[in-house]
């Protein structure tokens, strides 16, 4: 939110505006910078990806935080056998070992694939799209 300080000096108004918390998204945002592994990712898959992303940002974030894990996020300690892109460690991200999952198709029907990465304020960081849900034991 931005916040204006007035100052008058010699009959003028000054105006300094400052900003705190500044980037404050209503919706997630996704980021495809750090994408490792796609393997398996057919067009229905491809089609699907779309339509999930496109679902989880038409909603408020208020909204989205509070479906269950089987449309909307979960946050666990999984056991990848693939590396995070190195460079998602430049600037100031951090990753605390737990990773945010979305399932590519809700409830898991047809398949158990997931979209793996990190929630970091309000952006989600995509690592892994893993179309037949092989990476990690479920």
């Amino acid at each position: 939110m931005n916040k204006s300080k007035k100052k008058i000096k010699n009959n003028k108004i000054k105006v300094e505006k400052t900003c705190t918390n500044c980037f404050q998204p209503k919706y997630f945002k996704f980021n495809f910078s750090f994408i490792n592994y796609e393997e398996g990712l057919d067009d229905k898959d491809k089609i699907q990806l779309y339509e999930r992303l496109k679902q989880i940002s038409s909603e408020p974030y208020i909204i989205v935080s509070n479906w269950n894990k089987k449309i909307g996020f979960e946050n666990v300690n999984v056991d990848i056998k693939k590396e995070i892109n190195s460079n998602f460690f430049d600037g100031h991200r951090y990753f605390d070992g737990k990773y945010t999952i979305l399932r590519l198709y809700p409830n898991n029907n047809p398949t158990d694939g997931r979209i793996i990465g990190k929630l970091i304020n309000k952006v989600f960081y995509i690592f892994f799209i893993d179309a037949k849900g092989k990476l990690y034991k479920h």
